[in-house]
């Protein structure tokens, strides 16, 4: 199970969501304290610059820095892992967000929680032994591009079909760019959904989303806890938040 957040924002309220990241990685209030410790990265992107970067290093060891300016705005996503049992620990290949170019553009994706990897890698043709469920299901996210559809539709879409195949075994929480290129230009969405079944209602699986002047961004509980959009008790604390229905999905 990981932590992540996605975001479009300014550079104040990314490097902010960073910091409380970090802090969540280290201590996880919402999960004993345990520490996500098996790498990271980051995908950034307007449409004049792109920044990339994963590392097996744990996200409160690394020295990463932004490089980002003060004037700009930034679709983001960022992603801590804390490796499911099973999944493959290989260094930074294996660390979130992934990048899977589709006939009409680009997606990035992180995902906390579990899926199913051998029902869906039947669908996209992958070898299960070789990608993380979260890969795999990079792919299926990209197989429901049609080239027209908004990110936040394609996550509903995908969150239904794995419910549908059965491949629903654990928490599906899902955050995405998505890039569609055309001839003079290119488009840039990002959406979030999150899912788990009703047996696992708790703190730890829930997503909050907050919009203010700064932007807009959708983070696991934990990272909105250091963010200070959550109390201990998970209770919301600030009027510009709201906690994720489950299920629904949500353009950033």
């Amino acid at each position: 199970m990981c932590r992540l957040f996605v975001s479009n924002s300014n550079k104040s309220m990314i490097e902010s969501l960073y910091k409380s990241l970090v802090e969540a990685s280290n201590y996880d209030i919402f999960n004993g304290g345990r520490k996500h410790d098996t790498g990271w990265g980051y995908f950034i992107v307007n449409p004049d610059i792109s920044l990339y970067y994963k590392t097996s290093t744990p996200i409160f060891k690394d020295k990463a820095l932004l490089n980002l300016s003060d004037n700009s705005k930034y679709y983001a996503i960022f992603h801590s892992r804390l490796a499911a049992e099973g999944q493959p620990v290989r260094g930074f290949i294996d660390s979130h967000p992934y990048l899977i170019h589709t006939s009409t553009g680009l997606i990035a994706l992180a995902h906390n929680g579990i899926v199913d990897k051998n029902i869906i890698s039947k669908d996209v043709n992958l070898n299960p032994k070789l990608y993380t469920d979260s890969e795999i299901l990079g792919f299926l996210v990209s197989k429901f591009d049609k080239g027209t559809e908004n990110i936040d539709k394609i996550l509903y879409q995908v969150n239904k079909y794995i419910k549908d195949v059965g491949a629903f075994i654990g928490t599906f929480n899902v955050i995405a760019i998505k890039i569609d290129r055309f001839y003079d230009t290119v488009k840039i969405s990002s959406a979030c959904i999150s899912d788990y079944p009703e047996k696992d209602e708790n703190n730890y699986k829930k997503m909050i989303l907050i919009k203010n002047k700064n932007g807009s961004a959708a983070m696991s509980s934990t990272v909105a806890y250091y963010y200070g959009l959550l109390d201990s008790f998970g209770k919301i604390t600030n009027k510009d938040s709201i906690i994720c229905e489950k299920g629904l999905p949500y353009i950033i």
